[in-house]
Formats: structure tokens, C-alpha cells, sequence
């Protein structure tokens, strides 16, 4: 069980890095390379993944320390995924500022998240 969990928490991070690089699909270099543009481009793909890895690695982990912190990043995950829903009612550049502003907020909770789990 401790090995899936921590595969489940590696391959979380992993999709988390997949998710935050979409941006570099705009880049030159991606332009010019298809397969920077292929892996990028499953950023929607990437973070529903992501909700299911980390929700199945929240429930192995059990009540470890940094489980109040996995739990808050993860909520607000599902609700920046669950904000897609309305994206084609906001105006694009409200959208953009509100998902990377929710993106930071995870990204910042997964990294406290993981020194937490460490350090404690």
C-alpha cells in the first residue's frame, strides 16, 4: 500500500508539472516542435488526472501529517476544475487571471503540502 501511495504521489506531481507548463504552448520552441506542442496540449486531460491521482493518494495516505494541507490543495483543484464549467460565460481574460490565480494557490498548497509531509 505505501508504495502505491508514494507512486500515486510522484505521478501526481508529475501531472501538477504537466499542468503548470501549459503556457510554453504558445512559446517558439513549441511552435516548432509538435511534440513539445502534443504534450502540452493535454493540459485539460492532465488535470482531471491529476484530481483522481491525488484524491486516491489522499485515501492512502490515511491520517498522515500533511493530510489538512493534501485536502485543501485538492479542494481547490476541484474547484478550478469545476470553474470550467463557466468558462465560456466569462470574458477570456477574466478566465485566464482567475484559473492561473487558482493555479498559483495549488501550486503554492502542494509545495507546503510536501514540506509539511516531510519535515513533520
Amino acid at each position: 500500500m505505501m508504495i502505491l501511495e508514494r507512486l500515486l504521489a510522484a505521478v501526481s506531481v508529475l501531472l501538477l508539472i504537466g499542468c503548470m507548463i501549459a503556457p510554453l504552448k504558445k512559446t517558439a520552441f513549441a511552435q516548432r516542435n509538435p511534440w513539445v506542442k502534443k504534450i502540452v496540449g493535454c493540459h485539460t486531460l492532465y488535470g482531471v488526472v491529476l484530481l483522481a491521482a491525488a484524491f486516491v493518494h489522499g485515501i492512502l495516505a490515511g491520517n498522515k501529517p500533511g493530510m489538512v494541507t493534501g485536502k485543501l490543495a485538492w479542494m481547490v483543484l476541484l474547484i478550478l476544475i469545476l470553474l470550467t464549467l463557466f468558462r465560456k460565460k466569462m470574458k477570456t481574460r477574466s478566465w485566464n487571471r482567475i484559473h492561473s490565480g487558482l493555479a498559483a494557490v495549488v501550486c503554492l498548497l502542494v509545495v507546503i503540502h510536501i514540506v509539511y509531509a516531510i519535515v513533520v
